[in-house]
């Protein structure tokens, strides 16, 4: 069957304030001939894929001669470019389908292809073992699904932005851009429960299209994401554009129960565009070994420290502001006894406290604004006359005001938990740490939730100095 649109032109032309049909072109007649659409078959030959099996690579080629190629890789129409290259991390086989079009239209009919990948790429440790028999998420019953989504540029919430999941890996898309922590929140949850007591392993691969800093992972019973309250995780990941990084963790305990967790992401600053791949899921008990060789950490050197009372140690000239949050059972009480000497202090928990987060002495500093460039080192000394399941250490930025709006928890060079023995003195340090963003002054937040009945700490040594290499 063939059509034909004939198209005639006409030229006005005014005089004497009239119009007047002067003149009237030849009739051209375009032909549009729906029976010569290409076959995709007759094309077959002319698809070459191959594969750099060095750098996991895959290179489409299409050779056809008055026609194009419409590449369909994941389902969705992704080139028509007569070449180009995909990069693919994970080992396996893959399939591409491929239409062919012209002037008359595309194909209905497609060419199948498939390649196949021999390794999985990463440039570093990999994680644990994604398909153990041990991996909660790949469990049989185990059920993950997309919570919701907070997309805020500016704190104005637009529509969710488009994302996938395959059953191994969830892709996110955001077209606008973000400019603080917290305004492109992505909520996975699941059915997976951690029992109080145990210890934990886990991995989680991010690959992203472009550089983002400060990528949020919290892993948090649902209906308890508040940092006020208990999570398992809460950890910051920078990442550059193509580079797969693994976050992984190991031994890490759950000091209370972990029920139904909920996998809460946030991209809060991320540009405009930008795509976000976060794969291979894995959590498992610690006492299943699953065969993964865990690699070896570079060695931190612990920094040379400032005297406790030179004008290094940035603590040491700082006005300290101390207040309380004690509320055994969530129901607060008179505040504990705090008596310094100097800058080191006692503190004095006549109840005990049953949950992080219960028993927290806040110290509120008049340390001067805290750019993003600069690298710091902190160190602290504790000692308790009860023995403490993990006392939390966070050093963050003090909040503007008593607002939602004004709450700056999230903006933190670290917050870390650990445990102190009876009557033994522990030291915790960092190196080298920056705050992710600005900050206005600091604070030393110290939770002893978890505390037994009559706990007295003693704190001792804060050293907080610029870090030199």
């Amino acid at each position: 069957m063939k059509k034909y649109i004939k198209t005639i032109a006409l030229s006005l032309l005014a005089a004497g304030g009239a119009a007047a049909l002067v003149s009237c072109t030849e009739d051209k007649v375009y032909e549009v001939n729906i029976n010569a659409v290409p076959q995709a078959a007759d094309y077959a030959d002319c698809v070459k894929i191959t594969v750099d099996q060095e750098t996991n690579y895959a290179n489409f080629e299409f050779t056809g001669k008055g026609v194009y190629p419409v590449w369909i890789i994941d389902g969705k129409s992704y080139s028509t470019d007569f070449a180009f290259s995909r990069y693919y991390r994970k080992a396996g086989d893959y399939s591409v389908e491929v239409k062919i079009g012209n002037a008359n239209g595309v194909s209905t009919g497609t060419i199948a292809k498939s390649f196949t990948v021999d390794k999985t790429k990463m440039n570093g440790f990999a994680g644990f073992d994604y398909e153990s028999p041990y991996n909660l998420v790949k469990a049989e019953g185990t059920d993950i699904h997309l919570n919701s989504f907070w997309y805020a540029p500016g704190w104005a919430q637009i529509a969710d932005p488009a994302y996938s999941y395959d059953g191994d890996a969830w892709t996110v898309t955001l077209p606008e851009a973000t400019t603080d922590q917290w305004q492109a929140q992505m909520h996975i949850g699941s059915n997976i429960c951690l029992e109080e007591g145990k210890s934990y392993d886990g991995s989680f691969i991010f690959t992203s299209t472009m550089d983002i800093k400060n990528v949020t992972l919290k892993i948090h019973p649902d209906g308890d994401d508040d940092d006020a309250h208990s999570f398992f995780c809460n950890q910051k990941i920078n990442l550059t554009a193509g580079e797969p990084v693994t976050y992984w963790f190991s031994n890490l305990p759950a000091v209370v129960p972990m029920n139904n967790l909920v996998f809460t992401l946030d991209f809060g600053g991320n540009p405009a565009g930008i795509e976000v791949t976060i794969e291979n899921f894995v959590l498992k008990d610690h006492a299943n070994d699953d065969g993964t060789v865990l690699p070896e950490l570079p060695a931190t050197p612990e920094p040379d420290w400032a005297a406790p009372d030179s004008p290094e140690n940035l603590w040491s000239g700082a006005n300290i502001t101390p207040s309380f949050y004690y509320a055994p059972g969530w129901a607060q009480i008179a505040d504990p006894a705090l008596t310094f000497d100097g800058k080191d202090f006692t503190v004095e928990f006549p109840a005990a406290t049953f949950e992080q987060w219960q028993a927290q002495v806040k110290l509120v500093t008049d340390l001067p604004a805290i750019d993003t460039e600069t690298a710091y080192d902190f160190k602290i000394t504790l000692s308790s006359n009860t023995a403490h399941p993990g006392v939390t250490i966070k050093l963050v930025e003090t909040d503007i005001d008593d607002t939602q709006e004004g709450k700056r928890d999230g903006n933190f060079f670290f917050a870390e938990r650990i445990p102190l023995d009876q009557d033994s003195p522990k030291t915790f340090w960092v190196a080298g740490v920056k705050a992710p963003q600005a900050m206005h002054e600091v604070q030393l937040v110290l939770d002893f939730g978890g505390n037994a009945e009559n706990t007295t700490v003693s704190v001792s040594g804060i050293t907080f100095q610029v870090h030199h290499d």
